[in-house]
């Protein structure tokens, strides 16, 4: 069995190869800075990943019936939210941030309509030692990821400059078209997919989840969110970079690890 360690270096020798596939739509700057991104991913990833040992597993298993115990279903969120956040404020990430707490509160929020179980979803509990190592080990993964490629930086071609540039100006174009409210419904799977473009290319995603159903998962985020938090989040590039964070990391964290997302998050409206 592949150790947590092992997963994560493992991962990130094939980072760059993935990197040429990433976010077409950006153009040839992303291509240029991609390397020297992975780069510093590598470095971070690793660090921390030394650490993982140290960490108490204290995420709670999922129960048979907290599917539908809202009750419950909040109690593990709140739960996964907890340990999203201290990691993120490990990496520097503003989790003192009225935009950081109202998003975490957003993702408890959904979870009081219970969770919906995805069969054969959590495929990559098997790569790590139990369900909580994989929680330990994505969590760091993600939030190294947020930094790296949705958090703007003083280079406008990096990478995370580009994305999280690009969603705000989607944001803020629809804004100006159709109204802030009305907004999140014109954009929602437009931002979802350019989320999970970028999600899908951090280690311990990519292969671990369908990319459709991420796809659908994160349109339905937007979409389902509350439109003033999220418009006004998604209209700065430092508002992008913290929404992942707070809001996208612990979904996708428990997606993979357990299989699980918010009750009706699965499938789009018609």
């Amino acid at each position: 069995m592949v150790s947590t360690l092992e997963y994560i270096i493992l991962g990130l020798n094939t980072f760059k190869y993935n990197m040429g596939n990433w976010f077409k739509k950006a153009g040839k700057t992303i291509k240029k800075s991609a390397d020297k991104a992975a780069d510093k991913v590598k470095d971070t990833t690793n660090t921390v990943a030394k650490e993982t040992t140290k960490v108490a597993n204290t995420v709670a298993k999922t129960t048979t019936n907290i599917y539908t115990d809202s009750k419950k279903a909040v109690v593990k969120t709140t739960n996964v939210v907890a340990k999203n956040t201290e990691e993120a404020a490990k990496q520097g990430l503003d989790v003192a941030s009225d935009t950081w707490k109202e998003g975490s509160s957003q993702v408890i929020e959904f979870s009081k309509d219970g969770l919906e179980a995805i069969e054969d979803a959590a495929e990559a509990t098997v790569d790590w030692l139990d369900e909580n190592a994989c929680y330990i080990g994505l969590n760091m993964a993600l939030t190294t990821g947020c930094v790296a490629y949705f958090t703007p930086k003083p280079a406008p071609a990096d990478p995370g400059t580009v994305t999280s540039t690009t969603i705000s100006a989607t944001m803020l174009g629809a804004i100006a078209s159709v109204g802030q409210k009305v907004a999140i419904m014109v954009v929602s799977k437009e931002v979802g997919k350019l989320l999970a473009d970028g999600i899908f290319l951090i280690p311990g995603v990519k292969g671990k989840c369908d990319k459709e159903l991420l796809t659908r998962v994160l349109t339905n985020v937007i979409a389902k969110s509350n439109p003033i938090y999220t418009t006004a989040a998604l209209s700065t590039p430092a508002g992008v970079g913290l929404f992942v964070g707070s809001v996208v990391s612990p979904i996708v964290a428990t997606l993979i690890c357990e299989g699980v997302v918010p009750n009706g998050f699965s499938k789009l409206d018609d």
